[in-house]
């Protein structure tokens, strides 16, 4: 794992490509309360994913990150939209989306709405 020494956020491989702009993620999340407590519970879920996790946030997202990011949470106005890698796709609900983001990546959505829906 290679941290970024301009923003200190942690990715996979030297260099790179990213934007430095970090931010708090409880500020991400200030303009989308129900996302916000929608991602607290899921932060929670995920930080016992082991202690090599990392969490960190950047201007339209928070990354969970062991090895190379696995999962983003996107706050919208009314929901929360995850996004995360599989090595093949499934398409069964609630999955909304996929697409293949590399040859061993696709890339699923999923939109929460709310806490019923995590488990």
């Amino acid at each position: 794992m290679w941290t970024c020494p301009k923003c200190k956020r942690p990715f996979k491989h030297k260099t790179q490509y990213h934007s430095c702009v970090t931010i708090d993620p409880d500020s991400l999340f200030e303009k989308y309360p129900l996302a916000g407590k929608l991602y607290k519970l899921l932060e929670k879920k995920v930080k016992t994913f082991g202690k090599d996790v990392v969490i960190s946030a950047a201007k339209s997202a928070v990354f969970a990150k062991n090895n190379g990011t696995f999962a983003a949470f996107k706050p919208k106005k009314d929901h929360l939209v995850i996004e995360f890698f599989l090595p093949e796709e499934t398409l069964v609900f609630p999955l909304e989306k996929t697409f293949r983001y590399t040859k061993t990546k696709v890339v699923h959505y999923v939109r929460i709405v709310g806490k019923e829906q995590i488990n």
